[in-house]
């Protein structure tokens, strides 16, 4: 073919042109490119997270992985001490230049956490280049180290737990369960048909006798349904059954000891409700067992009194209730102690006594005859006053231990002294005083405090002295039984008088 002159001359152009094309159409097929790697997001193995002012403002996490109470520092940190136990508790710990770069602290573990902050932000990045996810491997990791903690703290626990199915096949058993002996592990697993179907527990206490040391065992177990399977909770209990056992034995011990006693017995417990009496309060008061045995409250117990007449009437219902409980309150917090004379003539001492635990014990004795042999002795001091207030003579009698006992009308009017309105008891040597300020003398009144001083009054130590008006005074100091010595001065002036006139009679 040959071609004509003006097509070479047209072959450049057509050359060039298609060349052109193709390096158009080549840079359109780059720059789509370039924009495709600029709008792609970033493939780095990282999750992000970022705080402002301590509260978590943004984040990259899937969905699946979020946690839901991840919000604050706080929670973040829960979220991560697993694995980066190093992780600040607080955002101000971490250093405003460099941030943090915490590495894990599993073994063969290649993740990385760098905490950067900036200004009023921080940025938190979790880098794992051995997975697409790092979030989301982290999350597996936590939660497989808190099974594998909770797996733990269950195989160590210090009581029996023992997993089986609904067929009787052991699942698992913690390390408790399995020191058992093989015997008492078989015993201890309730039948399966009695365990409740629905939400419940089956609670038992079984006993065995150990073989080596012939102690007998006790044990509580609580089965319980989870799922399709069977737990079952196993705890020794035999120091309480043996406190029990103690306890219930001193309870009978005290109850027979207070069986025999005459002094009435009423605890109350915390509630206010009786938990223990004893016959005589039952005698004391009237109340009958039945009705004492149906634990009624104190305030009940104080009614019934009332009726019965075995406690003082009260003018008004309502002081006497306000009354009732400040004897409680009284009684809670120090002692309570009262004498109440009924209309009966009898007289009881209440006493109220705090127990630990809010517990109250009242105490109703009987001193009816102590009250009644107190007032024949008052009487009878009485009386013996008014006979010595009826002597002429001055008589001081003196204790064993050298003090006034007691003296007459007659010496508190000659000496000027009152023993029963003074506090202050007066010794011998205070009495020889006033009675040489009344009657001088320095031979009769030295040798008599001696006397007494010494224990060595013997026998009668008698004088005729004159008083400071002139009367003679006939002092005589007498011993008595039991060391107590008797001091009578009679004015002589009145007994020859007396005398005078018995002679002029005659």
């Amino acid at each position: 073919m040959t071609v004509p002159a003006f097509g070479w001359f047209l072959l450049p152009i057509v050359a060039g042109a298609t060349a052109l094309g193709i390096l158009w159409i080549y840079g359109l097929l780059i720059g789509r490119q370039d924009r495709q790697a600029r709008l792609s997001p970033p493939q780095d193995k990282s999750a992000h997270f970022l705080f402002e002012n301590g509260a978590l403002v943004d984040h990259d996490l899937p969905e699946r992985v979020l946690p839901q109470n991840l919000s604050d520092w706080s929670s973040l940190r829960d979220w991560f001490c697993d694995r980066f136990p190093e992780f600040p508790t607080d955002i101000a710990l971490v250093p405003a230049d460099d941030g943090l770069l915490l590495k894990s602290m599993l073994p063969g573990d290649q993740a990385v956490l760098h905490i950067a902050p900036i200004g009023p932000v921080c940025r938190i990045t979790l880098s794992d280049p051995t997975v697409p996810s790092p979030a989301e491997r982290h999350d597996n990791l936590r939660l497989s180290a808190r099974l594998e903690n909770w797996n733990t703290a269950l195989r160590h626990a210090p009581f029996g737990l023992s997993i089986s199915s609904m067929d009787g096949r052991v699942i698992w058993q913690n390390l408790a369960f399995s020191n058992l002996p093989e015997d008492e592990r078989a015993r201890l697993l309730p039948d399966r048909k009695i365990v409740p179907e629905c939400e419940g527990s089956l609670i038992d206490r079984i006993s065995f006798k150990n073989a080596a040391s012939g102690a007998t065992q006790w044990y509580e177990v609580n089965s319980t349904r989870v799922g399709g399977d069977l737990f079952h909770y196993v705890t020794d209990i035999t120091k309480v059954i043996q406190a029990e056992t103690v306890r219930r034995d001193f309870v009978q011990t005290l109850t027979k000891t207070f069986a025999n006693l005459t002094t009435g017995l009423a605890v109350f417990d915390r509630q206010q409700r009786l938990a223990l009496f004893n016959p005589a309060f039952v005698d004391l008061t009237g109340l009958s067992a039945e009705f004492l045995s149906a634990r009624p409250d104190l305030i009940g117990v104080f009614d019934n009194l009332r009726d019965r007449q075995i406690m003082p009437e009260p003018k008004n219902y309502a002081n006497w209730r306000t009354r009732i409980s400040e004897i409680v309150a009284t009684a809670s917090d120090g002692l309570y102690q009262d004498t109440w004379s009924l209309p009966s003539g009898l007289t009881y001492r209440v006493t109220g006594r705090p127990h630990p635990d809010g517990a109250v014990a009242f105490l109703f004795e009987d001193i009816s005859d102590e009250i009644a042999l107190t007032r024949r002795f008052r009487t009878q001091l009485n009386l013996r006053q008014a006979v010595l207030d009826q002597l002429p003579d001055a008589i001081a009698v003196i204790s064993p231990n050298k003090l006034l006992l007691l003296c007459n009308k007659r010496c508190s009017d000659f000496l000027g002294i009152d023993p029963d309105s003074s506090l202050a008891e007066l010794s011998v040597p205070a009495l020889i005083a006033i009675c040489r300020e009344h009657i001088p003398d320095d031979t009769f009144w030295p040798q008599a405090e001696t006397l007494l001083s010494g224990h060595s009054l013997t026998e009668p130590l008698e004088t005729v002295l004159y008083s400071r008006a002139g009367h003679p005074m006939r002092c005589r100091l007498s011993p008595l039984t039991g060391g107590s010595a008797m001091l009578s001065m009679a004015d002589c002036t009145t007994t020859v008088m007396i005398d005078t006139s018995c002679q002029a009679a005659g």
